[in-house]
């Protein structure tokens, strides 16, 4: 890095990129997520080196990549006029790339920041000093809301009709079967179960070739697969608060780059040996920048979320970092577009779990933050699993749990815990006089009942809804 000299922040931003990816029907659907996300990583390495390129040709001495992962890319060059006026006909011609292959379905915002670097950290933007390089991630992030807000206006004029004019189905028109976008422009994919033919565009045609490519590589099974006779688990998982971090976290490009070299280093490698312990149960659809996107058979992607916790914490010590998630449970046959939806419902309401405190995971309609209710809920589950496998506990106790949490939850009367009380002394009962680990089990929910919170009663209802339906996955397999 050049002291005291006039350099070039340029950064890029690939928006839409976890719509693109699912927003597919359930044709071809493995593929087709796997060939989108490796189009999308490969698309943005192109983007940087693009930038690159314009450096070079310009012979600018200064050529560094500060991070590219995830749909975004940051670099530093020389700052002259040929090099920004490269790069914003470069942002013209990939822009129009983008409508004419995507129609509005991934948008890009690159803007640039001439600064100078202090000896003793921090910049220098405009005249104006400041202590820290997160200033340069925080006016650049404004630029980019800015462009996203008038995302494709250069190609308003020159595409008018593109845009706005009414698409009539028939004649040579088709429709993509995997985006559904109507586009004469739609070619011959293959044929379907029933033999009607495939129509697809054809960038989504190369996606998927690709996707093939990539399962006959890493071997990557369907939904139905992966289901295996039960769900589907749909995983999304980003970091906690990861731009607060760049905007306040550094004062030196060098401590930036340190960690942003263990975060890429952690997505884009790590998680692959996470994975391989669940190779048979599951998939990563998506990983870079902060986030990723898997889906599998919907206890394992639990399981495999968190590990994925676990590791996180430990790769990261000390960055004060953590990552939060959402599970959606559905059929295999459920729309792929649609189950991405409810997982990212379910990350945003862990991310808001308790007062935006984060660090928690969402699924089965409930919050558990990591460092306290998921291990506890675990536990439970695992009891209940357990006591009704080996100790012929009736299978029936979890509904009758579920039907008490729900009164405490939304019922000031308080009868139901004598109803709960009574329920569990007739269980007891029932119990054969030998079976002493079911009676006692049964005698301390009978105890614990009578000093129990709402939230244990959340949690409770939580852990029989896990262990209901793990119960019913293995019962059934």
């Amino acid at each position: 890095m050049e002291m005291n000299k006039t350099l070039l922040f340029i950064g890029g931003d690939l928006s839409g990129i976890q719509k693109f990816i699912y927003n597919i029907s359930s044709k071809k659907a493995m593929v087709s997520l796997k060939g989108r996300s490796a189009y999308l990583s490969g698309y943005t390495d192109r983007l940087c080196h693009g930038i690159l390129d314009i450096a070079l040709v310009q012979n600018s001495p200064t050529k560094d990549v500060v991070y590219c992962s995830g749909g975004k890319f940051y670099l530093i060059v020389e700052d002259q006029p040929a090099i920004r006026n490269a790069v914003d006909s470069y942002y013209a011609e990939q822009e129009e790339k983008l409508w004419t292959e995507h129609r509005g379905q991934l948008g890009l915002a690159i803007a640039y920041i001439p600064f100078i670097a202090k000896d003793n950290g921090g910049v220098i933007i405009e005249g104006i000093e400041y202590e820290t390089i997160g200033e340069l991630w925080k006016q650049i992030t404004q630029k980019f809301s800015s462009l996203k807000n008038k995302k494709f206006s250069s190609l308003l004029l020159d595409k008018y009709d593109e845009f706005f004019d009414v698409i009539l189905e028939g004649g040579e028109t088709k429709v993509c079967a995997i985006t559904g976008i109507e586009d004469k422009q739609c070619v011959k994919l293959d044929k379907d179960s029933d033999g009607n033919e495939i129509w697809v565009l054809p960038s989504v045609k190369n996606q998927v070739e690709l996707g093939k490519k990539i399962r006959a590589t890493e071997g990557f099974k369907t939904l139905e697969e992966y289901a295996d006779g039960s769900y589907i688990g749909i995983l999304r998982m980003d970091v906690d608060g990861l731009g607060a971090r760049f905007v306040k976290g550094f004062k030196t490009f060098d401590e930036y780059s340190s960690f942003s070299q263990k975060l890429s280093s952690f997505f884009d490698k790590h998680l692959k040996l996470i994975q391989s312990r669940f190779k048979d149960y599951l998939n990563i659809v998506y990983a870079g920048g902060d986030d990723l996107f898997a889906v599998g058979r919907w206890d394992k992607i639990i399981d495999f979320a968190e590990e994925v916790h676990r590791e996180f914490d430990s790769y990261m010590t000390g960055e004060s970092l953590s990552i939060s998630g959402g599970v959606a449970i559905v059929s295999d046959k459920y729309p792929v577009s649609k189950s991405a939806e409810l997982s990212g419902e379910a990350e945003r309401a862990a991310k808001e779990y308790r007062n935006s405190k984060k660090n928690a995971l969402a699924f089965l309609g409930e919050c558990t933050s990591w460092e306290r209710e998921f291990g506890q809920v675990r536990q439970m589950m695992e009891e209940f699993v357990s006591q009704i496998n080996k100790n012929g506990v009736p299978k029936g106790l979890l509904q009758q749990l579920m039907r008490y949490a729900e009164l405490a939850l939304n019922d000031r009367n308080i009868s139901y815990i004598w109803h709960e009380t009574y329920y569990l002394t007739r269980q007891i009962d029932r119990c054969e006089k030998g079976n002493v680990a079911a009676r006692n089990f049964l005698s301390r929910l009978r105890k614990e009942g009578l000093t129990k919170t709402k939230e244990d009663y959340r949690l409770l209802a939580l852990a029989s809804r896990w262990a209901e339906l793990k119960l019913r996955t293995y019962n059934n397999s």
